[in-house]
């Protein structure tokens, strides 16, 4: 069975490792995924694997994930960023409003909820 010829190009920027294996899992056969477990890590693979969707972990060991939105809006301002938090507070996510992300999603969240978000971009 051959692959669709063009899959969705997604980068996970998770720094949990066992939730990147979850994703890799579950997203594998659906797109083409790659991950980044950092913000320098991020910034490289944007480079390196171009994507078409972004989801962004708002907590990174190296970079607050706000300021890696903001990065990224000056200089990918089309890239459509689906936000992840494990914030329960509306707080940080108030700092993202305004820089054209595409949704967010408060952890846990169910993976096919985030499918879906992904399919809808486009």
């Amino acid at each position: 069975m051959r692959a669709p010829a063009s899959r969705r190009k997604v980068l996970f920027v998770e720094d949990e490792s066992a939730l990147r294996r979850t994703y890799d899992r579950f997203f594998a056969e659906r797109y083409e995924v790659a991950f980044a477990g950092s913000g320098s890590e991020a910034r490289r693979q944007l480079e390196e694997f171009d994507p078409e969707v972004l989801i962004l972990d708002l907590r990174l060991p190296d970079t607050d994930g706000v300021t890696l939105l903001q990065e990224i809006r000056a200089s990918r301002p089309a890239l459509p960023v689906i936000v992840t938090t494990s914030y329960v507070s509306m707080e940080p996510l108030i700092n993202v409003l305004d820089l054209g992300h595409s949704g967010y999603l408060v952890k846990p969240f169910d993976l096919e909820d985030l499918a879906a978000r992904i399919d809808a971009l486009g």
